[in-house]
């Protein structure tokens, strides 16, 4: 059985321990294996080899055919983060976060790389010809309804195996020997020998699969959205594909059907991009001109070595703020794979919108009205970019802002997304400093934020505004609140912070610090009124260190 391949990078940052520890997210390239107090990278593949389907293997218990080696793997991301610019200890001057140098023009890819065909011709790789017959669009298949600004587009293809016959001899795929013949006297293959094996020897068909068709079959709309299988409006099809798996078992074997997938309502241009790895990616154009292919954006574009990232715009969403004192900011993304491979971009936990307070978010995944959102993952193709948005609820008077991509492999991404951004805030009345982990400021003043809920009756609500300044270039900072930052009254009483924290405009979403940034955020706590306190942090090399606050 031959397989198609498409490699899938998902890049998982280890951001860093709770309380008492921290950790640097090393992780074993080839093996996958970890040292004590890491976690493993997540590594998803969109084909895996079936039992027996390694090289040199045994037949297919399918087809009796050989079975084609897997040759590739997808690679684990290096949990290696770089240090980003961010906020310094002195307040007076802090340093903006910058960007990397704009990318050069659009990279085109090699000659050959993607085998396009002809508009209204087929076209194959080493094991498959695929030929796009016709396509049509409607609002709807069965019950299925296309999303908002959107529609089904409906694409019939046929699908031929055309990988050549292997000749197979049965009777020594079922020796035990391995056709070696048991032990005696004399030895060599003799003229009965070859007449026998000729004998047991057929021309067999090998099998062709593709294990996970989303993954490797894409609807390309206007040369700007990849847009993956949709199952449910395939299976509403009368007469379809699998939308999940394509298997093909017999030399020049074809099968043919609808395959569904939602795109942009009105697209000028469409064409179906098929990803392998293994044996030769493909473009069919369909309607329009096709896509132009290349290996990065050009232009505005920032990128690492993995993915280049580039601003579509900015807006504020008209929904209703979810709290408070904030209002939702939407960005709009454009990203291309610099890979052979799919990369699958995890900003739910490793984007950071940063503000010029030094207040630092995370998207909100539970966001409505977006096209395409990029939260909790983001995977974004090799040789055609695609686009999407990520929201973030952010303070309402927020002025300048920037997106800081920290990801585990490749480097750090920063792009302006309104202004420039140079965070700042008061000097602080106190520094702890812990060893070479982090330092804590202690900004002036106790009031609580416009907004908050009351205190529960009998009770005084205090706020302590805190910067936290990860000192590690290598690795971001999970902190633990709860444990970490506590008030103490006169009589030693302690008293963490309240549930009510996450509802302030400048909150601590996610509890982590990038390497090397600094994030500023406001605890609220809940106490006996007018009463003496001290702030007591408690730390990764500190046991405790008290501040007066009152």
């Amino acid at each position: 059985m031959k397989k198609s391949f498409i490699a899938v990078l998902c890049l998982v940052v280890l951001a860093g321990a709770g309380f008492g520890a921290y950790r640097l997210g090393l992780l074993d390239r080839f093996t996958g294996t970890t040292t004590t107090g890491q976690l493993q990278s997540n590594v998803a593949t969109s084909s895996s080899p079936t039992p027996g389907a390694v090289a040199g293997s045994t037949p297919s218990a399918a087809t009796g055919a050989p079975s084609a080696p897997v040759t590739d793997a997808a690679v684990p991301a290096a949990a290696t983060t770089a240090a980003p610019p961010g906020a310094t200890t002195d307040a007076a001057s802090p340093v903006a976060a910058s960007a990397p140098a704009p990318t050069a023009a659009a990279t085109p890819i090699p000659p050959g790389l993607v085998a396009v065909a002809q508009a209204g011709q087929p076209i194959a790789n080493k094991a498959v010809e695929v030929r796009v017959s016709s396509h049509r669009t409607a609002a709807s298949i069965g019950s299925q309804n296309a999303g908002p600004g959107r529609e089904f587009v409906i694409v019939e293809s046929s699908w031929q195996n055309i990988i050549p016959k292997v000749k197979v001899n049965r009777k020594k795929m079922q020796d035990r020997t391995g056709g070696m013949g048991s032990l005696g006297f004399g030895g060599g293959t003799t003229a009965k020998d070859k007449t026998e094996d000729e004998a047991n020897t057929t021309l067999e068909s090998m099998a062709f699969e593709v294990s996970q068709l989303p993954t490797h079959l894409w609807l390309v709309a206007d040369g700007r959205s990849a847009e993956a299988i949709d199952a449910a409006g395939t299976q509403a099809l009368e007469a379809h594909l699998s939308p999940t798996k394509l298997t093909i078992a017999e030399f020049q074997q074809v099968i043919s059907g609808g395959l569904a997938f939602q795109a942009p309502a009105n697209a000028q241009s469409l064409a179906l991009l098929f990803l392998d790895t293994i044996n030769g990616h493909l473009l069919l154009p369909i309607k329009g001109t096709p896509p132009v292919l290349a290996s990065s954006l050009g232009g505005s574009g920032r990128a690492n070595t993995l993915v280049d990232l580039a601003l579509t715009g900015a807006s504020w969403s008209d929904a209703p703020p979810s709290e408070s004192g904030t209002r939702t900011l939407v960005v709009g993304l454009r990203g291309i794979s610099r890979q052979n491979a799919i990369v699958a971009v995890p900003f739910g936990k490793y984007a950071f919108l940063q503000t010029e307070q030094g207040c630092l978010f995370q998207p909100d995944a539970a966001a409505t009205g977006l096209t395409r959102q990029l939260a909790p993952v983001g995977q974004f193709l090799p040789f055609v970019p695609s686009e999407g948005q990520l929201a973030f609820t952010v303070p309402a008077d927020t002025k300048t802002a920037a997106l800081l991509v920290r990801l585990q492999q490749g480097g750090p991404i920063d792009l302006a997304v309104m202004g420039t951004v140079t965070p700042a805030w008061p000097s602080p009345e106190a520094t702890v400093k812990d060893g070479d982990v982090l330092r804590v400021l202690k900004l002036p003043g106790t009031a609580v934020p416009p907004g908050v809920p009351a205190a529960p009756s009998g009770s005084e609500r205090v706020a302590l505004d805190l910067v936290v300044e990860n000192l590690r270039s290598g690795a971001g900072i999970e902190l633990q609140p709860q444990q970490q930052f506590r008030l103490v009254g006169p009589d030693g009483t302690r008293y963490e912070p309240s549930s009510d924290s996450a509802h302030v405009p400048c909150r601590l979403t996610g509890d982590v610090v990038p390497a090397g940034s600094a994030r500023r955020f406001t605890l609220i706590f809940d106490m006996p009124p007018g009463q003496p306190l001290q702030f007591e942090y408690r730390g990764f090399n500190v046991k405790s260190e008290l501040v007066k606050v009152r």
